[in-house]
């Protein structure tokens, strides 16, 4: 799920941006919360205890401009992706100094460019924050779903391995084979029967064999092999969307 913060002064604005971003993520069954700000101090005040993904905020407002409340948000969460929308374009070089996402003009074509801005960051904060929970022999975990680097057959059991902190490897007692079929939801690609890789890990695809980004390399069984490529170019092509 999504938690966006949408803070412009005018009140017609704000309704209006709220409304193309809810229509928009509803059309495409993306679940978010949209919080909305009339003015910096109270958007500041909400973003020091709640984690947003995305900040949309007007340049232009009393007070704090959009630029200064950048530089205070990156300070609180520099994960987050910050937009800026106005109606003046002179302002669109000064984005470039807070890492602004995209600069979006307030005229006759506001809407599709707040929609082309979110197929971009639904494609990517999107998927980069999926979570998932799972039953592991040492209880129960939730996780980043790209934090999984791939899962592997050991007996009756499940491996997988986990890219955070701690360099996990957990065990969870089910057939590697129903794990498979869920995690393909999340895009993970089987190449073999004992083993599927998250995508966003391949660093290579090359004479039969997969080789990941933390140096795990699988071989690749000649009949899966034009099955695999194939998922991983559509995975490819898919995030230059």
């Amino acid at each position: 799920m999504l938690r966006i913060a949408v803070c412009d002064d005018e009140h017609i604005c704000l309704e209006n941006e709220k409304r193309i971003i809810e229509n928009y993520l509803s059309g495409r069954n993306e679940k978010a919360v949209i919080d909305t700000f009339i003015s910096a101090r109270e958007l500041l005040a909400s973003a020091s205890e709640i984690q947003y993904d995305l900040f949309m905020l007007d340049v232009e407002m009393p007070g704090m401009d959009g630029m200064e409340v950048a530089w205070k948000l990156h300070e609180i969460n520099e994960k987050a992706l910050i937009v800026f929308i106005s109606a003046y374009i002179k302002y669109a070089s000064h984005g470039y100094r807070v890492n602004a996402f995209r600069y979006i003009l307030k005229d006759e074509n506001i809407e599709e460019y707040i929609k082309e801005c979110l197929k971009r960051i639904v494609k990517n904060i999107g998927i980069d924050n999926r979570k998932i929970n799972i039953e592991f022999t040492i209880g129960k975990r939730e996780l980043r779903v790209n934090d999984i680097i791939y899962i592997k057959r050991q007996g009756n059991y499940t491996l997988f391995e986990i890219d955070n902190n701690n360099k996990e490897i957990l065990k969870q007692k089910k057939p590697v084979k129903k794990v498979r079929e869920i995690m393909a939801q999340y895009e993970f690609i089987t190449v073999s029967s004992g083993v599927s890789v998250n995508p966003y890990h391949v660093k290579d695809v090359k004479d039969n064999k997969v080789w990941l980004d933390n140096g795990q390399e699988f071989s690749i069984p000649y009949r899966n092999y034009e099955d695999f490529l194939n998922a991983y170019r559509l995975f490819e092509r898919g995030r230059k969307i």
